[in-house]
């Protein structure tokens, strides 16, 4: 959505500009990222993780595409997290994995 001329606003259509967008990171002595390379059939879906054994919260992140030096690849990212054990679903009743988030680092994983 933009404004235009002071007032009316236009309303067009959304791009993905996953590829070439900025990335923050809060990472410290509590918080660490996660970084998961999904496989294709992710394209397009959201990732969720939760804490410990994942009966708790969820929390989730888009998959994107994204472009570096060395290609093209889908990610998708948590930026901060609490450091521990989380549990990556698969759907919403299947769990995929676990990952350990430690404080300080760019946890990353492969999600098949």
């Amino acid at each position: 959505m933009t404004s235009t001329n002071g007032g009316a606003l236009e309303v067009g259509p959304a791009i993905n500009t996953a590829a070439s967008a900025s990335l923050a990171l809060d990472i410290g002595i509590e918080a660490g990222a996660l970084v998961i390379y999904p496989a294709e059939r992710f394209r397009g879906r959201e990732i969720e993780i939760s804490a410990g054994r994942g009966h708790g919260h969820r929390v989730h992140t888009g998959v994107h595409e994204r472009t570096t030096r060395a290609g093209s690849m889908l990610t998708a990212v948590f930026g901060s997290l609490p450091a521990g054990d989380y549990v990556v679903w698969e759907t919403d009743t299947q769990p995929a994995s676990t990952v350990a988030v430690r404080a300080g680092v760019v946890t990353e994983m492969r999600l098949p």
